[in-house]
């Protein structure tokens, strides 16, 4: 019986495509596709279906010999050589580019490779904290996270697979039996584990163990499956009588996903309780209905967007770690211009490993073999050369060292680096250093209170909100007063230079409540005045103020004074309600406006903020000083 099976079937790789293209805005241009990550759902979908109807395929093929240590060995080792080569060629290039660039974007590189080529990044990933925005200790291949788990999937799924039909193997089991019986199996455990996802991520808000572990992140793969198994009961697939509907449903499915990748972010709980699992039931109606909607002919018009989703596997490879080295490879170029070049990049490469590489290897083995040993020196420096620390980590354990001294912390059993901020932060129940988004985020909303002339608050918030008393005296001449965190840091000779009359004073991981120690404080030692215009840009650091609190900053200022707060933008963290907070305060009060730092860097990101979507370029320093001199001009 004849059964309507082919080995690449016409419509997956423009769904392929798709992801990927989702996949590349995502990480590439941030915060336009604030959903784009989705798209990984539609790769894992689309595997469990294929790789199902593989084995099924194998299981015919091989009889009574399928389960054996022998066929788990071939198994394994196809999938090897369907990743494995492809994984090598992106770190051997990754690597060999990275030596050129600059030190940092090197850090953890020895243990990120090697997680890389053993297939456990998800793994490492969940034990170090690690994320793509990770500024503290970048990862060049952070993407491996996904083809680790799809790896670990394949094997767990191929145990149940041949255990299933050993089992079942009698006469009593009917094969249409069998594949009905194994589909609802498959289901089964993709709903168990989109209900593990809902509850490490959607009630307990533990994003990064619902999104990287294997248990929780696998229900997509075997819906996929569920899929195949039931279609296998199928002598052939029928091609569909009414086309209209079956695109109508194609469509609608892509415009569901595509919605989907705007409206949410990764660290929400509508994330993992709807989009993740939404997005794989979505993936599995535009699959049965590209099956339905098989023709004879490959409409030339496709035949790009088929191309390039056969290659889509190098491209996801190599995107993230090209856009992140050009910013430093290309000085030479403006850097709004680097995420396309890197984009570009990616996509010739693949296609030159595809059409040119490949084929070389397979005529030239000895050749090639001697062109690989080559390629590897330069990666081996490169490893050697990898810090173990970066210099932020290196600034962070400084400034962690300073907090101590002056909260008089015994170090002796803490290592101030950057897993040992946890531990001085269980020593003071409290916030201890959040520096960039790579940080771990040990802030806590807690009240404030102002001691005037002290600007201290109990819990360990001294450094971050005592003023400068040394710099009062040039306070006294200032027309402008601004307060901020980290970003105002790297914007602080930008604003000095656009903003007459300046005075700045900016401080890492500080937060909204900050400002009111830093105004009663500088109040009370300034003899009961401040500057007319007072900026505050104390967004980026996670708390969620109120008006209230914005309140009380006026009141900790005095009369008298125009106010400019400024919205705050943190790569993937949403920041919307600070925000919309800040919104509805300025429409309450006729001396307070809004400078809105969002709309400006957003469509900006790649040009005016490093790898972590939120700290600021030159370019982005210069963008943010002009936002508050236009802001404080007139006042």
């Amino acid at each position: 019986m004849k059964r309507n099976v082919v080995k690449r079937i016409f419509g997956f790789d423009t769904l392929r495509f798709v992801a990927i293209t989702l996949i590349v805005i995502y990480h590439v241009f941030p915060g336009v596709l604030p959903g784009g990550f989705l798209a990984v759902e539609t790769f894992f979908a689309l595997s469990g279906f294929l790789i199902c109807q593989k084995l099924i395929r194998s299981k015919r093929k091989e009889g009574k010999n399928f389960g054996t240590a022998k066929s788990f060995i071939n198994y394994c080792w196809n999938r090897l050589v369907r990743f494995l080569p492809t994984l090598l060629f992106s770190i051997i290039l990754i690597l060999t580019l990275a030596y050129f660039a600059e030190p940092d974007l090197l850090t953890g590189a020895r243990q990120n490779s090697l997680s890389a080529v053993t297939f456990t990044t998800n793994i490492v990933a969940l034990r170090t904290g690690a994320t793509y925005e990770n500024s503290l200790i970048p990862n060049l291949f952070n993407p491996t996270w996904y083809l680790a788990l799809e790896m670990q999937v394949c094997i767990i799924f191929y145990a149940v697979f041949a255990v299933f039909y050993r089992i079942t193997n009698d006469k009593k089991w009917r094969i249409r039996r069998q594949y009905r019986v194994f589909a609802r199996i498959c289901l089964l455990i993709g709903v168990l584990s989109f209900v593990l996802m809902a509850v490490y991520g959607g009630y307990f808000g533990l994003y990064d163990r619902a999104y990287f572990g294997t248990d929780s992140h696998i229900g997509a793969f075997m819906l996929g499956a569920a899929m195949a198994s039931y279609l296998a009961i199928q002598p052939r697939i029928k091609p569909a009588k009414k086309k209209w509907a079956w695109w109508l449903l194609l469509l609608s499915a892509t415009a569901g996903v595509l919605a989907m990748t705007l409206l949410v972010v990764f660290n929400s709980k509508e994330t993992f309780y709807f989009a993740l699992p939404g997005t794989a039931l979505l993936t599995m109606a535009i699959i049965l209905a590209i099956l339905k909607l098989q023709g004879k002919a490959v409409p030339k018009i496709i035949k790009p967007f088929e191309f390039l989703g056969s290659i889509s596997f190098p491209i996801y490879l190599l995107h993230y770690g090209l856009y992140i080295l050009f910013p430093s490879l290309l000085s030479f170029v403006p850097l709004e211009i680097t995420p396309y070049l890197a984009i570009l990049a990616s996509i010739l490469i693949s296609i030159i490993l595809v059409k040119i590489i490949v084929p070389f290897s397979n005529k030239h083995k000895k050749i090639f073999a001697i062109l690989l040993l080559l390629s590897f020196i330069l990666p081996v420096l490169a490893l050697i050369k990898a810090p173990e620390k970066s210099s932020i980590e290196l600034q962070l354990q400084e400034a962690s060292q300073e907090v101590a001294e002056k909260l008089e912390i015994d170090t002796t059993n803490i290592t101030l680096d950057y897993n040992g901020t946890a531990a001085m932060a269980s020593v003071l129940k409290t916030d201890v250093m959040k520096w960039f988004d790579g940080a771990k985020n040990f802030a806590k909303p807690y009240p404030t209170r102002a001691v005037y002339g002290a600007g201290y608050v109990p819990g360990g918030r001294a450094w971050y909100n005592t003023p400068d008393y040394s710099r009062v005296s040039a306070l006294s001449r200032a027309r402008v007063l601004v307060l901020g965190d980290s970003v105002v840091v790297g914007a602080t000779n930008a604003i000095y230079n656009m903003v007459p009359g300046a005075f700045v004073d900016a401080k890492q991981s500080r937060n909204m409540t900050d400002a009111i120690n830093l105004l009663a404080g500088y109040r009370a030692a300034n003899g009961g005045t401040l500057p007319r215009v007072i900026v505050v840009a104390l967004v980026t650091n996670y708390y969620r103020f109120t008006t209230g609190t914005l309140q009380m900053i006026m009141d900790a200022a005095g009369p008298g004074h125009q106010f400019v707060f400024i919205t705050g933008y943190c790569g993937d963290q949403d920041r919307s309600a600070q925000n919309a907070t800040l919104r509805a305060f300025a429409s309450m009060h006729g001396n307070v406006r809004v400078a809105d730092w969002v709309s400006v860097v957003v469509p900006n990101v790649g040009a005016y903020t490093y790898a972590d979507h939120t700290h600021l370029t030159p370019a982005g320093r210069t963008a943010y000083g002009r936002l508050v001199a236009n802001a404080t001009a007139g006042l």
